[in-house]
């Protein structure tokens, strides 16, 4: 896999061979389409962060820095890895849920989620996020999941864009000034 777009264009990222699901180019391209300029000069985070594909996209698009969060230890030698040399780029290890009560008030301009498909991660992980004000007023949630989730915009978030990619679907939401 390799990054799609900006400073890091082509830039090759390492993955273990089982047990992960990276995001795919066609997804990855969709996202950040949706998210436009946004992504730069924005401090962002990436949730459930795998090997980092979409935080360091994020970075790769002028991003002003990048909170990985990741849990499994054998993915995270992956993703250290991949962030090895960039810089701005933070590694969390922890379980997301927990970690984004640390993380309160932090008012990112963006996060990304990918939480894995079918475990109810994805409406909890927005219920948490928006619970704790993980987001800054303005700032964009973007969350891969299955089509059978269907996640719901929190109290003073708002929808902004859903789309569908097969069995996978992105949602955007912003969380209104």
């Amino acid at each position: 896999m390799r990054v799609s777009s900006g400073r890091y264009k082509g830039r090759e990222l390492e993955y273990p061979r089982a047990g992960l699901r990276p995001t795919k180019a066609i997804t990855r391209q969709a996202m950040f389409n949706i998210i436009g300029t946004r992504v730069r000069g924005a401090r962002a985070c990436d949730l459930y962060a795998g090997g980092g594909s979409l935080g360091i996209e994020a970075l790769s698009r002028g991003a002003a820095s990048v909170v990985f969060i990741e849990q499994q230890a054998t993915v995270l030698r992956f993703l250290r890895a991949n962030v090895r040399g960039l810089p701005d780029a933070t590694v969390i290890r922890g379980d997301v849920l927990r970690v984004l009560k640390k993380l309160a008030d932090a008012g990112f301009d963006l996060v990304l989620a990918d939480p894995p498909y079918l475990h109810e991660l994805v409406q909890a992980t927005i219920d948490r996020s928006a619970e704790f004000g993980v987001l800054g007023p303005d700032g964009w949630f973007v969350a891969e999941h299955h089509r059978r989730e269907m996640p719901l915009a929190p109290a003073g978030w708002e929808m902004v864009k859903q789309g569908d990619y097969g069995d996978t679907m992105v949602s955007v939401m912003r969380r209104m000034a």
